[in-house]
């Protein structure tokens, strides 16, 4: 599909502009949701959430609404399991296993990568109940690791609403957009296994 292709790539050259979202604003922001709405409109899987060998793989992260902030801090990334130490985040990616209902969001920092260690089940055909369990972080010389208290965070779930081969968009809980990009459908180790 030529369209669909164009769209595509014209909403990664948009979101590219973003910053992944950090430097959002504006005219991009509008255009990054007409383009992801006429994309969803041609989406060539009609039960995204049981297409297990395309949900497969590390996805990165090329834009997200969530109000994400290049300055973070280690509470922010995992769920306030963690100290508020300030951390600077560089690239986020999702990594979705379905043999074992993987669906963890690695931020990799400055000073280190932040795992948020999740699973899934589908809720019908687009829906993800997804549930975040475990945060883990190596911050310099410092190592954590802490369970994440579910009772202290609402029920999430992710509609993808448009899945293929190597492009993925998701809606969260609270609305937000997520663009992601297929890196590796199968890599040979997943960052929580390393």
């Amino acid at each position: 599909m030529p369209e669909l292709a164009a769209l595509k790539e014209e909403l990664i050259s948009v979101a590219s502009r973003t910053d992944i979202g950090f430097a959002a604003g504006g005219e991009a922001v509008e255009e990054i949701k007409r383009l992801a709405a006429a994309i969803e409109l041609l989406n060539p899987t009609p039960e995204p959430a049981t297409a297990d060998d395309l949900m497969r793989g590390r996805w990165q992260l090329l834009y997200s609404s969530f109000g994400l902030e290049r300055d973070s801090t280690l509470a922010r990334l995992s769920f306030n399991m963690f100290p508020k130490i300030p951390v600077r985040v560089c690239t986020l990616w999702q990594e979705v296993q379905p043999e074992r209902m993987l669906y963890d969001n690695i931020v990799e920092c400055d000073e280190g990568p932040v795992i948020v260690e999740g699973r899934y089940r589908a809720q019908g055909a687009s829906r993800l109940g997804v549930e975040f369990y475990r945060a883990t972080a190596s911050i310099g010389v410092e190592q954590y690791d802490a369970p994440i208290a579910n009772d202290r965070i609402p029920q999430l779930h992710s509609d993808v609403t448009f899945l293929d081969d190597d492009f993925r968009l998701n809606r969260g809980s609270f609305g937000n957009l997520y663009v992601l990009a297929l890196v590796d459908r199968a890599p040979r180790i997943w960052s929580r296994d390393l």
